[in-house]
């Protein structure tokens, strides 16, 4: 399986910083002719990379989804991130550079301003809820889809401050 590297302050695998609209289209395009598999929707690596650009037309912001786990191993720091309870890569991220406290959103969308890392998950579950009446009450194959939230969802990558 390769590895798709996810660097503070340089980019999520081919796609850095600083890289224009044609830029990013080019390394979409190698992505989509190396990995494009017959059950992949048409544009699935244009959709897959959320990308923001400046008013320069620069990349400024990249989010990639849990799902490019089929392909790649995404690594942060020699850490996985799609492979990671959140629980614990949160506690590992945090002894690198701490995330933001004051957010609102935590549990659901972690920010490490330190290193422009931005995590998230559309809900909370944790181990101890697996044990739950509430989660074992639950349809097999719902409970299957809930505990995907024992990861995160998507990882992005902004400038850090």
């Amino acid at each position: 399986m390769d590895v798709l590297l996810i660097e503070s302050g340089k980019g999520i695998g081919d796609i850095k910083f600083g890289m224009t609209k044609d830029e990013v289209n080019e390394c979409i395009e190698r992505y989509t002719s190396r990995y494009q598999k017959p059950n992949y929707m048409k544009n699935y690596f244009k959709t897959a990379f959320n990308i923001k650009y400046d008013s320069e037309g620069k990349v400024e912001f990249i989010e990639i989804p849990s799902e490019l786990k089929d392909d790649f191993q995404c690594l942060f720091m020699n850490i996985d991130i799609f492979n990671t309870k959140a629980d614990e890569l949160i506690r590992l991220i945090d002894e690198i550079s701490p995330y933001d406290r004051s957010d609102t959103e935590l549990d659901t969308c972690f920010t490490f301003p330190g290193l422009g890392l931005i995590l998230w998950r559309p809900d909370v579950l944790k181990e101890e809820d697996l044990e739950k009446d509430w989660f074992k009450e639950l349809k097999p194959s719902i409970q299957e889809d809930t505990m995907k939230n024992l990861y995160f969802s998507s990882v992005s990558l902004k400038q850090p401050k």
